[in-house]
């Protein structure tokens, strides 16, 4: 059974293993920030950075903080629950309002309102963008 908090959780596991284990993290959260179709600009509003701070850790100039890496697989992870979902949807197996409950998800995962939903926003973007791929996955 498809559960939203399981899925972000194990997400943000294997991002922030990912990343931490990298012999580049930079690079890692670039591959990541990528395959999501996120831009430095939006990572950067999201996580209350600059742009060119975004690109510093990207090309290696300087190292993540543990802080950053727990937030970005966080947000990293809830973006791509927020595509899976839209994936499900449009795939006809559920839709999002029975699987995503807003108060529960800035609890659980300790989210403003407006955290949740700039990545509920840069989640569908996306999603729009990748659409064919991800519905090969589900």
């Amino acid at each position: 059974m498809y559960t939203v908090e399981a899925n972000i959780e194990g997400y943000m596991k294997d991002i922030g293993a990912t990343i931490l284990f990298s012999p580049n993290p930079g690079r890692t959260i670039k591959e990541v920030r990528k395959s999501m179709e996120v831009s430095q600009y939006d990572l950067a509003q999201l996580m209350s950075l600059r742009r060119e701070t975004i690109s510093r850790i990207e090309t290696g100039s300087i190292n993540p903080t543990a802080a950053f890496i727990k937030r970005f697989s966080k947000y990293a992870s809830i973006i791509k629950v927020f595509r899976e979902l839209n994936a499900r949807k449009d795939a006809g197996k559920k839709s999002i309002g029975a699987l995503l409950n807003s108060t529960f998800m800035r609890a659980h995962f300790s989210l403003s309102k407006g955290e949740l939903d700039s990545l509920i926003a840069i989640g569908h973007t996306s999603y729009s963008k990748t659409k064919k791929k991800v519905l090969r996955r589900i």
